[in-house]
Protein backbone atom coordinates (compact mmCIF):
# COMPACT_ATOMS: atom_id res chain seq x y z
CA UNK A 1 0.00 0.00 0.00
CA UNK A 2 2.74 2.18 1.19
CA UNK A 3 4.44 1.85 -2.16
CA UNK A 4 1.44 2.30 -4.24
CA UNK A 5 1.08 5.57 -2.28
CA UNK A 6 4.63 6.33 -3.34
CA UNK A 7 3.93 5.32 -7.19
CA UNK A 8 1.07 7.75 -7.07
CA UNK A 9 2.47 10.62 -5.58
CA UNK A 10 6.20 10.47 -8.15
CA UNK A 11 3.25 10.45 -10.93
CA UNK A 12 1.47 13.43 -9.86
CA UNK A 13 4.58 15.14 -9.24
CA UNK A 14 5.72 14.03 -12.53
CA UNK A 15 2.17 15.61 -14.29
CA UNK A 16 2.95 18.57 -12.40
CA UNK A 17 6.32 19.39 -14.62
CA UNK A 18 4.76 18.17 -17.40
CA UNK A 19 1.98 20.61 -17.23
CA UNK A 20 4.14 23.55 -16.27
CA UNK A 21 6.38 22.84 -19.39
CA UNK A 22 2.85 23.54 -21.73
CA UNK A 23 -0.20 24.97 -21.85
CA UNK A 24 -3.11 25.93 -23.99
CA UNK A 25 -5.65 28.61 -23.25
CA UNK A 26 -9.28 29.46 -24.18
CA UNK A 27 -9.40 33.29 -24.82
CA UNK A 28 -12.26 35.51 -26.64
CA UNK A 29 -13.86 38.74 -26.79
CA UNK A 30 -17.60 39.86 -26.74
CA UNK A 31 -18.36 43.46 -28.22
CA UNK A 32 -21.29 44.46 -29.04
CA UNK A 33 -22.85 48.05 -29.49
CA UNK A 34 -26.00 49.39 -30.26
CA UNK A 35 -25.26 51.25 -34.04
CA UNK A 36 -26.87 53.57 -35.89
CA UNK A 37 -25.67 54.69 -39.71
CA UNK A 38 -26.91 57.37 -42.28
CA UNK A 39 -25.74 56.80 -45.59
CA UNK A 40 -27.26 60.11 -47.71
CA UNK A 41 -30.16 59.71 -49.57
CA UNK A 42 -30.54 55.82 -48.47
CA UNK A 43 -31.52 56.58 -45.18
CA UNK A 44 -30.42 55.24 -41.78
CA UNK A 45 -30.70 51.33 -40.37
CA UNK A 46 -30.10 50.89 -36.53
CA UNK A 47 -28.25 47.48 -35.82
CA UNK A 48 -26.65 45.80 -33.21
CA UNK A 49 -23.23 45.49 -33.89
CA UNK A 50 -20.50 42.72 -33.23
CA UNK A 51 -17.56 44.35 -33.95
CA UNK A 52 -17.80 48.18 -32.08
CA UNK A 53 -14.51 48.45 -30.55
CA UNK A 54 -12.73 45.22 -31.59
CA UNK A 55 -14.24 42.24 -33.76
CA UNK A 56 -15.75 39.64 -31.40
CA UNK A 57 -13.73 36.28 -31.27
CA UNK A 58 -13.29 32.91 -30.15
CA UNK A 59 -9.91 31.36 -29.72
CA UNK A 60 -7.60 28.48 -28.35
CA UNK A 61 -3.68 28.80 -28.09
CA UNK A 62 -0.84 27.08 -26.64
CA UNK A 63 2.62 26.89 -25.88
CA UNK A 64 4.87 23.73 -25.07
CA UNK A 65 8.41 23.85 -24.24
CA UNK A 66 10.93 22.06 -25.88
CA UNK A 67 14.13 22.60 -24.02
CA UNK A 68 16.96 24.28 -24.91
CA UNK A 69 15.39 27.61 -25.32
CA UNK A 70 12.65 26.13 -28.18
CA UNK A 71 9.75 26.30 -28.08
CA UNK A 72 6.34 25.38 -30.09
CA UNK A 73 3.27 27.10 -30.63
CA UNK A 74 -0.18 27.18 -31.72
CA UNK A 75 -2.81 29.86 -32.18
CA UNK A 76 -6.30 29.32 -33.51
CA UNK A 77 -9.00 31.81 -33.51
CA UNK A 78 -12.34 32.71 -35.39
CA UNK A 79 -14.62 35.44 -35.50
CA UNK A 80 -18.31 34.80 -33.27
CA UNK A 81 -21.43 37.17 -34.22
CA UNK A 82 -22.49 37.63 -30.67
CA UNK A 83 -25.48 39.62 -32.17
CA UNK A 84 -27.36 36.27 -33.30
CA UNK A 85 -24.78 33.68 -31.63
CA UNK A 86 -23.52 32.46 -35.53
CA UNK A 87 -20.15 32.19 -36.63
CA UNK A 88 -19.22 33.32 -39.73
CA UNK A 89 -16.70 32.41 -42.34
CA UNK A 90 -14.12 29.48 -41.60
CA UNK A 91 -14.24 28.04 -38.67
CA UNK A 92 -10.34 29.78 -37.77
CA UNK A 93 -10.47 32.21 -40.33
CA UNK A 94 -9.00 35.16 -38.10
CA UNK A 95 -6.27 33.01 -37.45
CA UNK A 96 -4.89 29.53 -37.91
CA UNK A 97 -1.13 29.19 -37.14
CA UNK A 98 1.58 26.83 -35.86
CA UNK A 99 4.99 28.07 -34.68
CA UNK A 100 8.43 27.40 -33.67
CA UNK A 101 10.09 30.01 -31.10
CA UNK A 102 13.47 30.40 -29.99
CA UNK A 103 16.71 32.80 -29.93
CA UNK A 104 16.73 32.87 -33.70
CA UNK A 105 13.38 35.12 -33.61
CA UNK A 106 10.27 32.76 -34.81
CA UNK A 107 9.03 30.90 -37.69
CA UNK A 108 4.99 30.65 -38.19
CA UNK A 109 3.09 28.95 -40.69
CA UNK A 110 -0.95 29.43 -41.65
CA UNK A 111 -3.36 32.22 -42.17
CA UNK A 112 -1.77 34.93 -40.30
CA UNK A 113 -1.70 38.95 -40.51
CA UNK A 114 0.44 39.85 -43.13
CA UNK A 115 3.01 42.95 -42.77
CA UNK A 116 1.23 45.94 -44.17
CA UNK A 117 -1.42 45.40 -42.10
CA UNK A 118 0.47 44.61 -39.34
CA UNK A 119 1.77 48.03 -39.50
CA UNK A 120 -1.57 49.91 -40.38
CA UNK A 121 -3.45 48.87 -37.96
CA UNK A 122 -1.08 49.64 -35.08
CA UNK A 123 -1.30 53.33 -35.70
CA UNK A 124 -5.65 52.93 -35.61
CA UNK A 125 -6.73 53.62 -32.57
CA UNK A 126 -9.94 52.55 -33.48
CA UNK A 127 -8.39 48.84 -34.25
CA UNK A 128 -9.43 48.72 -37.78
CA UNK A 129 -13.31 48.39 -36.57
CA UNK A 130 -16.80 51.13 -35.77
CA UNK A 131 -17.98 54.08 -37.17
CA UNK A 132 -15.02 55.90 -36.56
CA UNK A 133 -12.37 53.82 -38.05
CA UNK A 134 -10.34 53.84 -40.90
CA UNK A 135 -10.95 50.32 -42.09
CA UNK A 136 -13.93 52.61 -43.43
CA UNK A 137 -11.86 54.14 -45.41
CA UNK A 138 -9.27 50.92 -46.25
CA UNK A 139 -11.23 48.24 -46.99
CA UNK A 140 -13.35 49.97 -50.05
CA UNK A 141 -10.34 51.60 -51.86
CA UNK A 142 -7.98 48.39 -51.57
CA UNK A 143 -11.56 46.34 -53.00
CA UNK A 144 -10.87 48.84 -55.99
CA UNK A 145 -7.04 48.89 -55.89
CA UNK A 146 -5.62 45.33 -55.11
CA UNK A 147 -6.45 42.60 -57.56
CA UNK A 148 -7.70 40.13 -54.43
CA UNK A 149 -9.27 42.43 -51.65
CA UNK A 150 -9.18 39.39 -49.10
CA UNK A 151 -5.17 39.73 -49.07
CA UNK A 152 -5.91 43.06 -47.60
CA UNK A 153 -5.16 41.84 -43.73
CA UNK A 154 -4.47 38.06 -43.65
CA UNK A 155 -3.33 35.34 -46.11
CA UNK A 156 -3.84 31.52 -46.19
CA UNK A 157 -1.26 29.37 -47.19
CA UNK A 158 1.78 31.59 -45.66
CA UNK A 159 4.93 31.48 -43.68
CA UNK A 160 6.42 34.47 -41.83
CA UNK A 161 9.94 34.99 -40.13
CA UNK A 162 9.78 37.49 -36.64
CA UNK A 163 12.96 38.96 -35.49
CA UNK A 164 13.95 38.24 -32.07
CA UNK A 165 14.22 41.15 -29.59
CA UNK A 166 16.97 43.06 -30.42
CA UNK A 167 16.68 46.08 -28.82
CA UNK A 168 14.03 47.86 -30.17
CA UNK A 169 14.11 46.75 -33.56
CA UNK A 170 11.49 44.41 -34.68
CA UNK A 171 10.44 42.87 -38.17
CA UNK A 172 8.43 39.94 -40.15
CA UNK A 173 9.15 38.54 -43.71
CA UNK A 174 5.85 36.83 -44.99
CA UNK A 175 5.86 34.66 -48.48
CA UNK A 176 2.30 32.81 -49.26
CA UNK A 177 1.74 30.15 -51.99
CA UNK A 178 -0.68 31.22 -54.68
CA UNK A 179 -1.72 27.08 -54.92
CA UNK A 180 -2.42 27.61 -58.61
CA UNK A 181 -4.77 30.28 -57.96
CA UNK A 182 -4.25 34.11 -59.42
CA UNK A 183 -4.01 36.74 -57.14
CA UNK A 184 -3.32 34.74 -54.03
CA UNK A 185 0.55 34.77 -54.13
CA UNK A 186 2.04 37.35 -51.87
CA UNK A 187 4.89 38.36 -50.50
CA UNK A 188 6.12 41.73 -48.03
CA UNK A 189 7.99 42.27 -44.88
CA UNK A 190 8.27 44.82 -42.39
CA UNK A 191 10.72 46.62 -40.04
CA UNK A 192 10.25 48.91 -37.04
CA UNK A 193 11.86 50.38 -34.24
CA UNK A 194 10.21 50.95 -30.87
CA UNK A 195 12.08 52.28 -27.93
CA UNK A 196 10.78 54.86 -24.86
CA UNK A 197 7.60 57.05 -26.38
CA UNK A 198 8.95 56.35 -30.12
CA UNK A 199 7.43 53.54 -32.44
CA UNK A 200 7.65 53.41 -36.42
CA UNK A 201 7.66 51.14 -38.99
CA UNK A 202 6.94 50.49 -42.63
CA UNK A 203 5.90 47.65 -44.57
CA UNK A 204 5.53 46.37 -48.08
CA UNK A 205 3.67 43.95 -50.01
CA UNK A 206 2.94 42.32 -53.51
CA UNK A 207 0.46 40.28 -54.92
CA UNK A 208 0.71 38.06 -58.39
CA UNK A 209 -1.77 39.75 -61.13
CA UNK A 210 -4.85 38.49 -61.55
CA UNK A 211 -6.94 37.93 -65.06
CA UNK A 212 -7.93 41.65 -65.69
CA UNK A 213 -4.22 42.85 -64.25
CA UNK A 214 -1.68 44.38 -66.42
CA UNK A 215 0.73 44.11 -63.06
CA UNK A 216 0.89 42.83 -60.07
CA UNK A 217 -0.37 44.85 -57.37
CA UNK A 218 2.15 46.61 -54.77
CA UNK A 219 1.40 48.26 -51.30
CA UNK A 220 3.56 51.10 -49.34
CA UNK A 221 2.63 51.98 -45.77
CA UNK A 222 4.81 53.49 -43.23
CA UNK A 223 3.35 54.65 -39.73
CA UNK A 224 4.92 56.15 -36.38
CA UNK A 225 3.76 57.18 -33.16
CA UNK A 226 4.99 59.31 -30.00
CA UNK A 227 3.64 59.20 -26.05
CA UNK A 228 4.30 62.32 -24.59
CA UNK A 229 2.61 61.78 -21.27
CA UNK A 230 -1.11 63.17 -22.01
CA UNK A 231 -1.35 62.06 -25.19
CA UNK A 232 0.01 59.61 -27.72
CA UNK A 233 -0.09 60.43 -31.15
CA UNK A 234 -0.48 58.10 -34.31
CA UNK A 235 0.42 59.25 -38.18
CA UNK A 236 0.08 56.39 -41.13
CA UNK A 237 0.55 56.57 -44.96
CA UNK A 238 0.03 53.74 -47.37
CA UNK A 239 -0.33 53.80 -51.33
CA UNK A 240 -1.99 50.80 -52.90
CA UNK A 241 -1.02 50.56 -56.96
CA UNK A 242 -2.16 48.19 -59.44
CA UNK A 243 -2.58 48.52 -63.57
CA UNK A 244 -2.08 52.21 -63.75
CA UNK A 245 -4.57 52.40 -60.63
CA UNK A 246 -2.95 54.69 -57.48
CA UNK A 247 -4.96 55.04 -54.37
CA UNK A 248 -3.08 56.88 -50.99
CA UNK A 249 -4.95 56.55 -47.70
CA UNK A 250 -3.12 59.30 -45.14
CA UNK A 251 -4.32 59.20 -41.18
CA UNK A 252 -3.66 61.60 -38.24
CA UNK A 253 -4.88 60.32 -34.78
CA UNK A 254 -4.69 60.71 -31.33
CA UNK A 255 -5.59 59.23 -27.26
CA UNK A 256 -5.71 61.06 -24.83
CA UNK A 257 -6.05 58.85 -21.04
CA UNK A 258 -8.32 59.98 -18.73
CA UNK A 259 -7.42 57.67 -15.29
CA UNK A 260 -9.35 54.20 -16.82
CA UNK A 261 -10.78 55.87 -19.54
CA UNK A 262 -9.55 57.14 -22.76
CA UNK A 263 -10.21 59.99 -25.46
CA UNK A 264 -9.65 58.76 -28.94
CA UNK A 265 -9.47 61.31 -32.14
CA UNK A 266 -8.57 60.28 -35.69
CA UNK A 267 -9.01 61.84 -39.24
CA UNK A 268 -8.18 60.21 -42.12
CA UNK A 269 -8.03 61.10 -45.81
CA UNK A 270 -8.24 58.76 -49.05
CA UNK A 271 -8.41 59.34 -52.32
CA UNK A 272 -12.06 60.90 -52.70
CA UNK A 273 -13.09 60.80 -49.29
CA UNK A 274 -12.51 61.71 -45.47
CA UNK A 275 -13.37 60.58 -42.26
CA UNK A 276 -13.27 62.51 -38.95
CA UNK A 277 -13.60 59.22 -36.05
CA UNK A 278 -14.29 60.38 -32.01
CA UNK A 279 -14.60 58.21 -29.51
CA UNK A 280 -14.47 57.43 -25.64
CA UNK A 281 -13.89 54.35 -24.06
CA UNK A 282 -14.01 54.07 -20.04
CA UNK A 283 -12.91 50.48 -18.10
CA UNK A 284 -15.37 49.14 -15.71
CA UNK A 285 -12.10 46.35 -14.81
CA UNK A 286 -9.64 44.65 -16.78
CA UNK A 287 -11.53 43.03 -18.85
CA UNK A 288 -14.61 45.55 -19.01
CA UNK A 289 -15.78 48.28 -20.80
CA UNK A 290 -18.25 50.51 -22.07
CA UNK A 291 -17.49 53.29 -25.27
CA UNK A 292 -19.16 55.35 -27.57
CA UNK A 293 -17.91 56.14 -31.18
CA UNK A 294 -18.89 58.61 -33.63
CA UNK A 295 -17.87 58.60 -36.99
CA UNK A 296 -18.38 60.72 -40.34
CA UNK A 297 -17.44 60.02 -43.96
CA UNK A 298 -17.72 62.79 -46.58
CA UNK A 299 -17.21 61.61 -50.31
CA UNK A 300 -16.68 63.74 -53.23
CA UNK A 301 -17.11 63.34 -57.10
CA UNK A 302 -17.99 59.52 -58.06
CA UNK A 303 -16.95 58.05 -54.51
CA UNK A 304 -19.46 56.04 -52.11
CA UNK A 305 -17.11 55.85 -48.55
CA UNK A 306 -19.72 54.61 -45.57
CA UNK A 307 -18.97 55.18 -42.11
CA UNK A 308 -19.96 51.26 -41.68
CA UNK A 309 -20.46 48.09 -43.73
CA UNK A 310 -24.07 47.63 -41.86
CA UNK A 311 -25.64 50.89 -43.16
CA UNK A 312 -28.26 50.79 -46.17
CA UNK A 313 -26.98 50.29 -49.09
CA UNK A 314 -27.86 52.44 -52.05
CA UNK A 315 -26.42 56.09 -51.55
CA UNK A 316 -25.82 58.25 -54.25
CA UNK A 317 -21.72 58.99 -55.59
CA UNK A 318 -20.26 62.13 -53.57
CA UNK A 319 -22.64 62.11 -50.35
CA UNK A 320 -21.97 62.09 -47.04
CA UNK A 321 -22.37 59.18 -44.58
CA UNK A 322 -22.72 59.13 -40.45
CA UNK A 323 -22.78 56.49 -37.89
CA UNK A 324 -22.69 56.64 -33.94
CA UNK A 325 -22.65 53.82 -31.64
CA UNK A 326 -22.83 52.64 -27.55
CA UNK A 327 -21.33 49.62 -26.70
CA UNK A 328 -19.96 46.72 -24.46
CA UNK A 329 -16.71 44.78 -24.54
CA UNK A 330 -15.95 42.02 -22.21
CA UNK A 331 -12.41 40.35 -22.65
CA UNK A 332 -11.77 36.40 -21.00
Amino acid sequence: MKKSLLALAALTAFAGVASAQSSVTLFGIVDLAARNVKNGNAGSVKSLSTNGQVSSRLGIRGVEDLGGGLRAGFWLEGDIAADDGQAAGQSWQRRSTVSLIGSFGEVRLGRDYNPVFNTFVSHDPFAYVGVASSGNLRSRYYAATVGNPGLAARNNNSISYFLPAMGGLYGQVMVAAGENARGNKYMGFRLGYAAGPLNFSGAYGKSDKTGGMVDDSTTLVFGGSFNAGFATFHASYEQADYSNVKRKLSTVAAVIPTGTGAFKAQYAKASGATLIGLGYVQGLSKRTSVYTNFGRVANKGANVYTASGSGPAGMRAGQTSTGYDFGIRHDF
